[in-house]
């Protein structure tokens, strides 16, 4: 499961980038980078998470959080993601929905 997670989130990284185009790596009012978000959303769509709970289960991923540049020690709060979600256009999540496709068994 860990090797998987891993694959998803350096996958749906590069896609988010592509996605992003001129926005990747350009802070959201939060300072985390807007990949950031949509991979964090990726995770939690996969594992079938609530905010809260994708939060805790990224503090106990120092390898994701790395890529990811969120602090392991301070992660974002979880409104942080909830209230990203609408910030983004649909052809981001089409995209990002046709990778997640790759990992459903």
């Amino acid at each position: 499961m860990g090797d998987a997670l891993l694959d998803l989130d350096e996958t749906a990284l590069r896609v988010a980038k592509q996605a992003l185009g001129k926005r990747v790596g350009k802070p959201d009012s939060d300072g985390l980078a807007c990949e950031a978000h949509i991979v964090a959303h990726c995770i939690r769509k996969e594992e079938d998470h609530s905010y809260a709970e994708l939060v805790d289960r990224l503090s106990l991923m120092a390898g994701v959080c790395d890529r990811l540049e969120i602090s392991s020690d301070a992660p974002p709060d979880p409104t942080t993601f909830y209230h990203s979600f609408d910030r983004y256009e649909m052809y981001i999540w089409w995209a990002l929905l046709r990778v997640s496709a790759l990992f459903i068994a």
